[in-house]
């Protein structure tokens, strides 16, 4: 099944201040978290639900190499990615 992938608005946030937090580290090194956050949308699009559930709604991907999750839904054939954080914050779902 194909499925479609949309992003919260929140979630485009979440990206763009680590992006921007990894830049200001070293040079290319947020290219290089936005190619492991693509990877991980590839992933989840690819096998949605093999990855941990959070709850009867939620779901969860560790991306490589840095320690942020991508916490997504399934909708029908959607899948809505939810947040991408820091995997030592606490959860607020």
């Amino acid at each position: 099944m194909n499925y479609a992938l949309k992003i919260q608005h929140e979630a485009v946030i979440d990206i763009q201040e680590a992006f921007e937090w990894y830049e200001m580290q070293q040079t290319g090194l947020g290219f290089e978290f936005i190619e492991e956050i693509e990877n991980g949308f590839a992933n989840i699009c690819e096998h949605p639900k093999y990855y941990t559930s959070i709850n009867k709604v939620f779901r969860r991907i560790k991306i490589k190499r840095f320690p942020y999750l991508i916490v997504y839904e399934i909708e029908k054939n959607t899948i809505i990615i939810n947040s991408v954080r820091h995997g030592s914050r606490k959860s607020k779902l």
